[in-house]
């Protein structure tokens, strides 16, 4: 059976095709990993899968902390920063500066920051990590690692169990290790001002499955109360960052993060190659324009073009100049072979011609005639004003006349 696809169709079905396969390769390519879709790998307060951290933000408010979900930009943290801790866990949206400069302005204020998670200078301009030294380290596994310092945040737990991937380099000698080994310790404490920060190698210790490990509730909790010892749950305010885990706040900023604008873009991309299709087949049918050949301007058209490419303006010129000249002698019935200012003065006589210019034009005329270099605008000037002339002396009819 033949095919029903003409040239064109064919051609672009198959172009279609192929864009459609490509995107289908790059999705599969740079789609995220099984454990990180859907926010699996993401310690949100949203996943109740083994790695979000839904368990310990229903813990807190089951205990009567303010337990809230922060979705606005650091811009908006509260300036009264007194009795609030921010929880960011796991980040993988990276802040600009003007973002890190409005963290640390709510630390300096009076708040607290518990960052777990690599890349804390990214976040906080200070901390340094590196991944341990020992063979395995690139496939961690989860450690029991001993309190290192006696503080109100290790004297509810002497251990804990996290799985770690880096240890903290120090710095400048402010941060105080708190569990692991002095050298490279997995949580660190420093003030910054009227605030405080701690920094844990992993957000284990408040996982939905991390909580339970050895040790890992008491130090939890023993963080939140340190903020106001003694204080009742109600006066602390714990914020869990989903800002950086990609909840924006609106439904755009939620589905930015996720597959589905890729999808819009590939839906809005076939439906564009279906209305070309479509438009092919069912638009309104125009026979194209065809110009004929015996068309009166073609012969004028392509004297034109011979003058235009030969720069052949003193030509045009003496064509005119000597066409207007033997009309104008056969009209007054003198001698072809008269000068220029003797028909001039024939022409004022016998015409009655009082006005200025014919002079001119005639010597201009006669002058560009034997000249070589006329450039195309001149010599339209000077055709133009002799035929402009015949029209006067009545040596021939205006182009409306003529249709009359």
């Amino acid at each position: 059976m033949p095919s029903t696809l003409d040239p064109g169709d064919r051609k672009l079905l198959l172009i279609a095709s192929t864009i459609l396969i490509l995107m289908i390769a790059a999705t599969v390519a740079l789609a995220p990993p099984k454990d990180e879709q859907e926010g699996q790998g993401i310690p949100s307060t949203y996943s109740t899968t083994t790695n979000g951290a839904q368990a310990a933000y229903l813990l807190l408010q089951q205990l009567g902390y303010q337990s809230t979900r922060w979705e606005s930009p650091p811009s908006e943290l509260p300036s009264d920063a007194q009795g609030k801790i921010l929880i960011l866990a796991g980040p993988f949206n990276f802040p600009d500066k003007k973002e890190r400069e409005d963290l640390l302005r709510f630390v300096r204020s009076g708040g607290w920051i518990i960052y777990a998670g690599n890349f804390p200078f990214l976040f906080l301009e200070s901390g340094a990590v590196e991944p341990p030294s020992f063979p395995d380290a690139s496939n961690p596994k989860e450690e029991i690692y001993p309190a290192v310092a006696a503080s109100p945040f290790t004297q509810s737990s002497s251990k804990i169990t996290m799985l770690a991937r880096n240890r903290w380099v120090s710095t400048d000698g402010a941060q105080v290790p708190l569990y692991g080994k002095p050298d490279a310790p997995v949580v660190v404490t420093w003030r910054l001002e009227k605030g405080r920060i701690l920094w844990w190698a992993a957000p284990t210790p408040l996982t939905n499955s991390g909580i339970t490990r050895d040790g890992n509730l008491p130090f939890f909790l023993g963080c939140i109360q340190a903020l106001k010892p003694g204080a009742s749950p109600a006066d602390t305010t714990v914020l869990w960052d989903e800002y950086f885990h990609g909840y924006r706040g609106s439904l755009w900023d939620y589905f930015r993060e996720t597959t589905v604008p890729w999808a819009a873009f590939q839906l809005a991309l076939v439906a564009v190659f279906v209305l070309l299709a479509f438009a092919r087949r069912s638009g309104p049918l125009y026979a194209p324009a065809v110009v004929s050949r015996l068309s009166p301007l073609e012969f004028v058209d392509t004297l034109g073009d011979l003058y235009r490419r030969a720069n052949a303006g003193s030509a045009a010129v003496r064509v005119a100049y000597q066409r207007f000249r033997m009309q104008l002698v056969r009209r007054l019935a003198l001698a072809p072979s008269i000068s220029n200012a003797q028909l001039d003065a024939a022409v004022r006589e016998r015409l009655g011609w009082k006005q200025p210019g014919l002079m001119d034009t005639l010597q201009r005329a006669e002058r560009t005639s034997h000249e070589r270099d006329v450039s195309s605008s001149e010599a339209l000037k000077i055709v133009q004003a002799l035929e402009h002339y015949e029209v006067l002396f009545g040596l021939k009819t205006r182009l409306n006349q003529e249709k009359h």
